[in-house]
């Protein structure tokens, strides 16, 4: 580890000289003029550390962290950006430099920060993690205790946080504690905290987050990795107040901790956000007490909840606009059934499911106000109904994202065929008729092979269509029918092919007979085709996807601003 110190001198561009000295600390006075005026920062320490790998040069100013190029001009340069031209020159030649710049350009220069007012500027600095904001109190004298007005904290001290310091949670603890201790805001309005917490701070973290809740606190961030006890676990019971806060409108919750709740324990009546990811926690007491709830984000892991002797039920609030419900990838085999999914959300507006864990019941309604829809499920052989009445559900959505388990189901109810060892799941699956998707602007469909036929039938069903994307996965998971449906003309054009598709993107094309059958159908009857984009699969080489290029190309256009692209 090297340590640099600044050498104060007057230079053309109102800069500083960073020079590098031996190994030795080396703690500098640092003597500016400001108004005419003399002002001393004593005892500042810059350390730099050299990482050759990253070809960056890390500057601590004690608890400040910065990154910054690894050469001289760049450092001189971000230096020059600490202290203004004012702290680096007297007052005289600043006034002298300003009126020849204001000759040459002929327009006065204007310092616009220095008559910003200070709440104005704690609200810029709000915008910056907390470390950052502290940073700018050696910039002036009027910069100095700035930052302890800031009604907005951000104390990351996570793995993927820039700021991260190796080895330093108890240096970042002792940060936090002297944040709260300098702080003059009478109340904090939003808190963001993440970090590892070593054995014994419990109690640190719980007195950090009494310091903040208030009636003024309207978000909550915590992302916190507990150690377990000697009973083996991670439980963290949060303060009462942060479960019954009448001015919470946003709560996270993550990382590796268990939260104790009980039922009737939370009301949170403005609450309008909600993500949960955490390993253990039963999302039914917490949902109960969110009444005006309208965006959830809920991540299910292993042993969910932690009574496992029943099993669990999840009734998602009326009140939501958007909803993420993800099943974490560890819990393939852990995660228990749940009971009663009940999605009961008229006003829903975005949904994401992500789900592997069976359901035993499933309440949905209609969603006519629906946007963007994204499914990934894959269900037993008796739950696979529940997945088409949802299908139905959307039908007024704008987006429809389907991945390849749900089309899988659906392959297997529309054709009545078996693949994927799925021969019994059509003495159970009931017949399905594709639902008219009148709004339906945006389709993505992950197809476990592919079949003109079923995307015809699907397309005369999307009168709106404009962007249409296919990936077929082949073989992945399944095995092609015997007798694949070869291409057929279709006795009529579906209408949005003829009137809206603009832009049509195949991932995996094999170049099959159905296949480029299907893409010249789109380039001869799409007049208004203004993109279309083939990626060849993987397993063709370079002079075959030169051949698919070359045979595409030769197919008349209907469309003549239509761009042909194979990758």
């Amino acid at each position: 580890m090297n340590c640099f110190s600044f050498l104060h001198q007057q230079r053309p561009h109102n800069t500083i000289t960073v020079a590098a000295n031996s190994t030795e600390p080396n703690v500098f006075n640092l003597q500016t003029l400001y108004n005419g005026q003399h002002s001393r920062f004593h005892g500042a320490l810059f350390w730099f550390s050299e990482d050759e790998e990253e070809d960056e040069v890390i500057i601590d100013l004690g608890l400040f962290g910065f990154s910054i190029p690894n050469k001289s001009s760049s450092i001189d340069s971000f230096i020059a950006s600490l202290v203004s031209s004012k702290l680096t020159m007297p007052k005289r030649k600043q006034r002298k430099v300003e009126e020849e710049d204001s000759t040459r350009t002929g327009t006065p220069k204007i310092d616009l920060i220095s008559t910003l007012p200070d709440s104005l500027l704690c609200h810029i600095l709000s915008f910056l993690p907390t470390r950052c904001a502290m940073a700018t109190s050696v910039l002036a004298r009027r910069w100095r205790h700035l930052w302890k007005d800031l009604l907005v904290l951000d104390l990351d001290n996570s793995k993927h946080s820039p700021y991260y310091l190796p080895g330093g949670t108890h240096r970042f603890i002792a940060f936090v504690n002297a944040v709260f201790a300098q702080s003059k805001a009478p109340h904090v309005k939003k808190l963001r905290l993440a970090c590892d917490i070593p054995r014994g701070e419990k109690k640190t973290i719980k007195t950090w987050i009494h310091t903040v809740v208030g009636p003024h606190l309207q978000e909550l961030y915590l992302d916190l990795s507990l150690p377990c006890n000697e009973f083996g676990n991670r439980d963290i019971k949060l303060p009462e107040e942060v479960l019954t806060s009448a001015s919470l409108e946003s709560l996270v919750l993550k990382g590796h901790m268990v939260l104790t709740v009980y039922d009737g324990f939370v009301d949170l009546p403005s609450l309008k956000n909600l993500e949960l990811d955490l390993n253990y926690v039963d999302p039914e007491f917490v949902l109960d007490g969110c009444w005006a709830l309208e965006n959830l984000k809920l991540t299910l892991h292993e042993s969910f909840p932690l009574n496992a002797s029943d099993p669990p039920v999840i009734q998602m609030p009326g009140s939501l606009k958007r909803l993420t419900l993800i099943q974490a990838d560890d819990t393939e085999e852990d995660l228990n059934d749940i009971e009663d999914l009940v999605i009961d959300t008229p006003l829903l507006e975005y949904l994401s499911i992500t789900l592997w864990a069976r359901c035993l019941q499933v309440s949905i309604s209609n969603y006519p106000n629906m946007v963007e829809a994204h499914l990934d499920i894959d269900q037993d052989k008796e739950q696979v109904g529940w997945m088409l009445e949802l299908l139905k559900a959307l039908h007024q959505t704008k987006l429809l994202d389907l991945k390849l388990s749900t089309m899988e189901v659906i392959f297997l109810s529309f054709f009545r065929c078996p693949f994927n060892g799925l021969l019994d799941c059509l003495l159970v699956a009931p017949a399905f008729e594709l639902p008219e998707f009148s709004r339906l602007l945006n389709l993505e469909l992950e197809i476990p092979y592919f079949n003109s036929g079923f995307l015809i039938k699907l397309l005369h069903n999307c009168h709106m269509l404009q962007v249409l994307t296919l990936h077929n996965r082949e073989k992945v998971s399944t095995v092609e029918p015997e007798e694949p449906n070869c291409w057929t003309l279709p006795m009529k054009d579906p209408d949005c092919v003829i009137s809206h598709l603009k832009i049509f993107e195949f991932k995996g094309y094999q170049d099959s007979a159905d296949e480029h059958a299907f893409v010249a159908y789109l380039l001869e009857r799409g007049p208004i085709l203004k993109t279309m984009k083939i990626h060849a699969h993987r397993s063709l080489g370079l002079k075959y996807k030169h051949r698919i290029r070359q045979e595409l190309s030769t197919i008349p256009r209907s469309s003549k601003t239509c761009k042909l692209k194979v990758t």
